[in-house]
């Protein structure tokens, strides 16, 4: 499907309107903020050889990356419920697994992990074949959640600013999330399945509250300290 061509001595190439999951995340590989990149962005998507990408004059190639990038970040299309009879989860019931899922999904770059991303919104197992219009709005709304989230939790996280922080920063999210799951299973293994399970918003709560219980009974001890000095 395409409403524009690219034409090439002779030659008609399709600026394509969709592509699938897979296929967004095999061009991601090409940054199109770089012009350098973009010959081989062009190539791949449209099934140019490179060498033809080269010839593309300045004006032309501006024009076609352009068309391509709103292709790649459908913003502008609706949020489909369901994809192939799976639903959307409902954001309001997500669990504490489902979150730490998405988390360390997105911590490891969608641009590699989408598809995995959009099996855990959609409840499914593959969706690499998937069309990436039809599922990107999901993501979108999971990003303007995520952000709702750490704006009313950001005292448990320690997050001044969503927009530019991760989670105390922490280089492997995964690692600080399984924290979380076991204070969550009272640090026993045999509780975790219950506590992935547990609504996100109730897990949430419950952490905020050891760790403020925490704090209280640093302060205790720090009082105490003091109090047996005099």
């Amino acid at each position: 499907m395409s409403m524009y061509k690219l034409n090439l001595k002779g030659r008609e190439f399709d600026i394509r309107e969709d592509y699938t999951i897979e296929e967004w995340m095999d061009l991601q590989k090409w940054d199109a903020n770089i012009e350098a990149n973009w010959p081989r962005l062009l190539s791949s998507a449209v099934g140019m050889t490179i060498e033809e990408a080269k010839e593309i004059p300045m004006e032309t190639m501006q024009v076609a990356i352009g068309l391509l990038m709103v292709t790649l970040s459908p913003d502008h299309v609706a949020l489909k419920d369901s994809i192939d009879d799976y639903g959307l989860i409902d954001f309001n019931a997500i669990t504490f697994g489902q979150w730490v899922d998405l988390e360390v999904l997105l911590s490891r770059d969608p641009r590699k992990t989408l598809d995995k991303m959009i099996a855990v919104l959609y409840g499914a197992k593959e969706t690499k074949h998937w069309q990436l219009r039809d599922a990107w709005p999901a993501l979108q709304k999971y990003l303007v959640f995520r952000k709702t989230v750490y704006t009313n939790y950001k005292a448990l996280f320690e997050i001044d600013d969503i927009d530019t922080s991760t989670v105390k920063e922490l280089k492997d999210q995964s690692h600080a999330w399984y924290d979380m799951i076991m204070v969550l299973a009272d640090e026993k293994f045999l509780n975790i399945s219950d506590a992935v399970d547990r609504p996100m918003v109730e897990a949430f709560n419950f952490i905020a509250w050891k760790k403020d219980q925490m704090i209280k009974q640093e302060q205790l001890i720090q009082k105490q300290k003091q109090q047996s000095r005099r």
